[in-house]
């Protein structure tokens, strides 16, 4: 970069902008369109609109393509932001720029499905993560065909008219956005194997023995039924490649003209009596609550259904961990108790994240980690219970010494080599409840 300039200066510039560009989706569109060239994704672009750290972790490549894009889009003046910032071998090499892309690793046939049951007629059902439903799409294997999609629409194009998908897309846009957050609910897709697009004469081949399914090269996935689901998954994906959750995937091998018997099956199907459908549902009260906590409130976007948190993305605690304290703590009876515990966590988060928001990025201290809501459920149920305002929680909490360091934990047993041992949530769960009887 030419002399005064600083990957520091560009970065605060770009910051300058970012207001501006949020304002204006047509803008970031427009962007989206000129930074593909550079294999620069609207999922890269969001991530450094909306996190400062990925913004100045960037590459500085891609941090001059949109701080020149920003400049187009909103500068007062006609200067030329190329000769402002960069000499003419510099911006040479920017043109040429292109960024490594995180999705080169596309699925190749043949590939195989594990844990898969057969359940009719070439017909298989496995549960397949959103990571590789999204994959699949990218990879070619998933695909549209109208002749056995139900409500095609059709569009005029130069050379005469198609027919393509007909999506709705604000349905488009709030799968994406669950699928994204990790709130997606699980539903089922159908992917028939085209006949005869295999190579060698078959689409696919089912172990009995293993209970897997392997898709041979060649073969090509029409989506029989899920199409929203799949593209938005798919749209998800080019956004964030670790996405969580499952979807469940019944695999054929028909006809067109079987799948179009599935199709007129599929929509003179009757519905699930609402009777049977509670008694299905029947799971965990508890789970309703995280379920509540997690669409809004103090713990939104802080939960994840993984087995893992990822502190990074701002997580703190995993949804069976949360459940099974709440489930421990407040022993609900019935449905009516879900909302009004729910009412009580998010009361009791509130004045935790504000008392002790520093402690979310101390690396040092355990307050946050998703093992310790254990003891902050405890702690809110007891507190519910003795009507004591959730006001008073700093002046309870401080009594504790939440450092890694704090000889407490060792005495009781609760860190094992650094890490909480797998007998330490009663542990954890007495500590807190003693805060009350002190």
């Amino acid at each position: 970069m030419k002399i005064g300039k600083t990957k520091e200066l560009l970065i605060e510039d770009i910051k300058a902008k970012i207001p501006l560009l949020v304002q204006n989706h047509l803008i970031l569109d427009e962007i989206s369109i000129q930074l593909h060239k550079h294999n620069i994704s609207i999922g890269n672009i969001l991530e450094m609109i909306n996190d400062e750290n990925i913004l100045r972790e960037a590459n500085l490549q891609e941090l001059l393509l949109l701080g020149e894009q920003l400049y187009l889009k909103f500068a007062d003046t006609g200067d030329d932001w190329s000769e402002e910032w960069l000499n003419p071998s510099e911006m040479k090499e920017l043109r040429l720029y292109i960024k490594e892309s995180p999705y080169e690793e596309t699925i190749t046939l043949p590939y195989t499905f594990v844990n898969v049951l057969k359940t009719g007629h070439n017909e298989y059902v496995a549960v397949i993560p959103n990571s590789v439903i999204g994959k699949l799409w990218m990879s070619g294997v998933t695909m549209y065909n109208p002749n056995i999609q139900r409500q095609a629409r059709k569009k005029k194009v130069e050379n005469g008219i198609i027919e393509v998908m007909n999506l709705n897309p604000k349905s488009l846009r709030d799968i994406e956005k669950q699928t994204i957050e990790g709130d997606l609910i699980t539903s089922t897709l159908r992917y028939n194997a085209k006949v005869g697009s295999g190579t060698d004469g078959m689409e696919f081949f089912y172990d009995e023995r293993e209970k897997s399914l392997t898709l041979l090269e060649g073969t090509l996935l029409d989506v029989l039924d899920g199409a929203h689901r799949t593209f938005s998954i798919y749209n998800a994906y080019m956004k964030k490649a670790d996405l969580e959750g499952n979807m469940i995937v019944i695999f054929s091998n028909m006809t067109e003209a079987q799948c179009k018997r599935v199709q007129v099956d599929m929509a003179k199907a009757n519905p699930i009596p609402k009777p049977r459908l509670q008694e299905l549902a029947k799971d965990k009260l508890s789970d309703e609550v995280v379920i509540e906590l997690k669409a809004d409130g103090e713990l939104k976007g802080r939960i994840t259904s993984n087995s893992n948190v990822k502190y990074s993305y701002g997580e703190v605690v995993t949804f069976s961990e949360l459940s099974n304290a709440i489930d421990n703590s407040f022993h609900l009876e019935n449905r009516l108790e879900v909302m009004k515990v729910a009412k009580v966590i998010n009361d009791f988060m509130m004045y935790l994240f504000a008392y002790y928001k520093t402690n979310l990025f101390d690396k040092n201290s355990l307050m946050f980690k998703s093992r310790m809501f254990i003891g902050h459920i405890e702690l809110a149920a007891r507190m519910f219970e003795n009507n004591i305002s959730f006001e008073n929680l700093n002046k309870i909490l401080d009594k504790i010494e939440f450092t890694i360091d704090n000889p407490l934990w060792d005495e009781i047993g609760i860190l094992k080599y650094g890490s909480f041992s797998s007998r330490s949530r009663t542990k954890i769960q007495n500590v807190f409840k003693q805060l009350i009887q002190e």
